[in-house]
């Protein structure tokens, strides 16, 4: 008896131990450090808004120093559709009405869909998908008419600070361009023209070689002056 009273106690004792490590074990596994967090991108100082006139009733066109037009994968009017540029051709798929967000950002709305110019998901990275997306108020669908080149602006993404970018053009005057958001510089691929539709371009003027030349006035017929008359032998 005394034999199995000493072995159930030292069973006891085993199993409790054994408890024990588990809890031990247990509790360090809680205890260890949590994976490093990758630090979240820094979005970039806003830059300076451009000096142009935006009048929310009216239908933009946005196009490149090249000619080509913003609009939707060929006019498409579904959400998600890429953004991309190709030849201009004054329809309502090619034309944005520029509508005013408090502190100094515009949402673009396609006529054709009425829909946003917006940046897939709120990414912050290069290359996200830029697409037409049903019009939510998100930042991502917020845009700054920043100062550009030679007259031309950038569309600077306002969540993340990148600006709109021409990439991957293919060649002709039939080239389509797909359109996506990269680091903010000042390469011709960033640059884009807001146009008003209902307004003629200005007329370039005449100037230097190379340039149309006037016709000169002509001279008024009359008697010829004292001095260009030849002068009366003695």
């Amino acid at each position: 008896m005394r034999n199995i009273r000493t072995s159930l106690f030292w069973l006891q004792v085993t199993a409790v131990a054994v408890a024990m490590t588990a809890g031990c074990v247990e509790n360090e596994e809680k205890k260890a450090p949590p994976p490093p967090v990758e630090p979240a991108p820094v979005v970039p100082p806003e830059p300076g808004r451009a000096a142009v006139s935006i009048d929310p009733a009216v239908a933009y066109t946005i196009a490149t120093p090249g000619g080509k037009c913003l609009q939707f994968l060929g006019g498409a009017k579904e959400d998600s559709a890429q953004a991309e540029v190709a030849s201009c051709n004054g329809s309502k798929a090619q034309q944005f009405n520029l509508q005013t967000v408090p502190g100094g950002y515009y949402a673009l709305i396609n006529a054709n869909s009425g829909k946003c110019l917006d940046v897939s998901a709120f990414a912050l990275t290069d290359n996200a998908q830029v697409q037409q997306y049903s019009c939510n108020a998100g930042q991502n669908q917020n845009w700054i008419v920043a100062e550009g080149a030679g007259g031309n602006v950038r569309l600077i993404a306002r969540h993340s600070g990148k600006a709109l970018t021409v990439v991957d053009m293919t060649p002709g005057d039939a080239g389509v361009g797909k359109v996506t958001q990269l680091t903010a510089g000042s390469g011709a691929n960033q640059q884009f023209k807001i146009k008003n539709p209902n307004q003629p371009e200005p007329a370039a003027a005449d100037s230097g070689a190379g340039g149309r030349k006037g016709k000169e006035p002509k001279a008024k017929k009359g008697k010829a002056s004292a001095a260009a008359q030849p002068a009366k032998k003695p």
